[in-house]
Formats: structure tokens, C-alpha cells, sequence
């Protein structure tokens, strides 16, 4: 008699095995978090973890040489001059998009990070400019300056008048 029951219930066991292993694989797979990292890109220094776009060996390593002399003329305050310094911030300000980052969060960081250095290209240009203002025509400064001058020029008389018995 039990020989008889086992060919009925055999497809069954199959089934009810089948059915086990894959509410085993959902149950396993609801408790996995999305990431494999229990750190967001959000609350970490996205430099650090970016990720590169990858590009076809023909464009891998190109990038229009504005951007390297835009970085060179930021990090080297008087190295560009001041059209120079224009055309390069308006070079940064033509690109669109992420040229380098891989996500929408690390490409918007990008393109905030382009055009703030493109800003700053600006300011430079700005600063050089009042700076040979002071300089060359700032009556104030020039005034200060010829005061100041003026000073020295008389307390080196007085030290000096005391040893010429004039």
C-alpha cells in the first residue's frame, strides 16, 4: 500500500520543493539592501568615490585644452592675462553635462564645480584689474603713499641733521 502512494505524492514533493527554495530566494533577497554599500554617495566626499564615464579608446583621453589651462590660471594667481582669463571662463561656461562623472548626483557636482571655476577665472580678472588701478591711478593710494614718503624723507633728515652740524 505505501508503494502505491509514493508515484501520487512524488510530484507533489517536487512541488512543494520548488515552491520552498524560491520563497527562500525572495525572503533572501527583500532583506539585501539595493546597495552594496552601507554608504551612500549622498554623505560621503563624492571625489573620492566618483566614478569615471567610461569613453571609447578614440575619445578615453581627450578633453578640450581649455580646461587644463582654465585649472593652471586658477591655481596660478597672474600666470594668464586678463583676456585670457575671459576667454577661458567663457570656454568653461560653453559645456553642458558631465564631462568626466558617471550619475546625476557626481555630474551636478561637476558641472557646479566647472562653472565656480569659471567664476573664479572671472574674479581673478577683476581683482588684476583694481589691483593695477591701485597701482597706477588711485588718487587715494597715491596720496597715502607720497604722505608716507614725504614722512620718511623727514625723519631720515632728522636723524641724520644732528652728525652733518648744519
Amino acid at each position: 500500500m505505501t508503494t502505491t502512494r509514493w508515484p501520487l505524492l512524488l510530484p507533489l514533493y517536487k512541488t512543494m520543493v520548488n515552491l520552498l527554495s524560491l520563497a527562500l530566494v525572495v525572503a533572501l533577497f527583500s532583506t539585501v539592501p539595493l546597495s552594496t554599500s552601507g554608504f551612500s554617495a549622498s554623505s560621503m566626499n563624492l571625489a573620492a568615490n566618483r566614478r569615471l564615464v567610461e569613453r571609447s579608446p578614440t575619445t578615453a583621453f581627450y578633453h578640450p585644452p581649455a580646461f587644463d589651462r582654465a585649472v593652471e590660471c586658477v591655481s596660478n594667481y597672474g600666470l594668464c592675462d586678463l583676456d585670457e582669463l575671459v576667454e577661458l571662463s567663457a570656454e568653461l561656461e560653453k559645456y553642458q553635462g558631465g564631462f568626466y562623472e558617471d550619475g546625476q548626483e557626481a555630474c551636478e557636482k561637476e558641472i557646479n564645480d566647472r562653472n565656480d571655476l569659471a567664476e573664479t577665472l572671472l574674479l581673478q580678472g577683476e581683482l588684476r584689474e583694481r589691483d593695477h588701478y591701485i597701482k597706477e591711478g588711485n588718487l587715494f593710494a597715491y596720496d597715502v603713499k607720497a604722505d608716507k614718503d614725504m614722512h620718511d624723507r623727514e625723519v631720515f633728515f632728522d636723524r641724520i641733521s644732528p652728525s652733518l652740524d648744519i
